[in-house]
């Protein structure tokens, strides 16, 4: 099929269901599905929001993966301490509980996480004087160094993946995602005792969850059939 012949198939495929739709929406419909197609190898999902976080995810998961390879230079050092210890770093003298929230990990890992932390001695705790309970953790001088080296190295991931990205369209992103950063942090601090569709329900209502169920299984039954039909 030549691609005039493919365009004009496309035209007549989105007038058939768009019958007011002009030229402009047209190509912007088309040229979005066009570059989703060359995403993930053809493997598309199939609404926007999956795609969005699937984008997202991926790209997490190669940095994820990129510094893994980078920490090699510090032999035994893992990706999750240098976490726990930037987050102890910036939040100065901070509570067990906030470190374990802010990285969102389970409390079991968590404390076993701090714990390795404390016997390597990058961190030390001493009970919270406003909470007998709880403890209280701080970077040690060990601490500080190990993170000063671990710093550059994984450095080296997000300049092969980003540096390329025009300045101005990093921008663009982060004042997109900003703000869903915040909201979603507080969302997990506060609802950690709460299932996912509780959450659901809290943030969109159970009206709109209901309708937009409905919609994804819809897209899910269209995209198994033209997968299957493949």
């Amino acid at each position: 099929m030549s691609e005039l012949v493919k365009l004009v198939a496309a035209w007549e495929e989105y007038t058939s269901k768009h019958t007011t739709a002009t030229a402009v929406e047209f190509c912007m419909d088309f040229l979005a599905k066009e570059q989703h197609n060359q995403l993930f190898g053809g493997i598309t999902p199939p609404d926007l929001d999956t795609l969005f976080a699937k984008l997202i995810g991926r790209l997490g998961a190669m940095q994820t993966a990129y510094s893994k390879m980078a920490l090699q230079e510090l032999p035994g050092f893992e990706l999750e301490w240098f976490y726990f210890l930037n987050t102890i770093y910036h939040l100065k003298e901070v509570n067990k509980s906030q470190v374990i929230q802010y990285n969102f990990t389970e409390q079991t890992t968590g404390i076993d996480t701090l714990n390795k932390l404390k016997k390597l001695g990058y961190i030390t705790e001493r009970t919270d004087p406003g909470d007998k309970r709880a403890k209280l953790v701080s970077l040690t001088k060990a601490g500080e160094k190990i993170l000063a080296k671990a710093y550059p190295l994984l450095y080296k991931p997000t300049l092969l993946m980003y540096d390329a990205i025009d300045p101005k369209d990093k921008q663009v992103v982060v004042n997109i995602l900003k703000n869903t950063e915040v909201e979603q942090q507080e969302i997990f601090t506060s609802g950690k005792n709460k299932s996912i569709d509780e959450l659901l329900i809290a943030a969109l209502g159970e009206q709109k969850l209901t309708r937009l169920k409905a919609e994804q299984q819809q897209r899910v039954n269209t995209y198994a059939r033209t997968s299957h039909r493949k």
